[in-house]
């Protein structure tokens, strides 16, 4: 299963936490924006997205 994680930077506020919830190190934090650095290693947890509270992260299998 390869999963795909998509940021909406229009909708991000820049609160970090995304990057707090995420136990998994998928991501990080890089120039005052969060970023998928290894989407490899998402355990489908969904701790991100529902940390978000503009729901700037989408989760999907391809």
């Amino acid at each position: 299963m390869v999963i795909e994680i998509k940021i909406n930077y229009d909708l991000c506020i820049g609160c970090k936490e995304c990057v707090k919830a995420c136990s998994y190190g998928v991501l990080e934090w890089l120039d005052d924006m969060p970023i998928v650095v290894d989407p490899s290693q998402c355990a489908m947890c969904l701790d991100c997205e529902k940390n978000c509270p503009t729901n700037a992260i989408i989760h999907r299998e391809k």
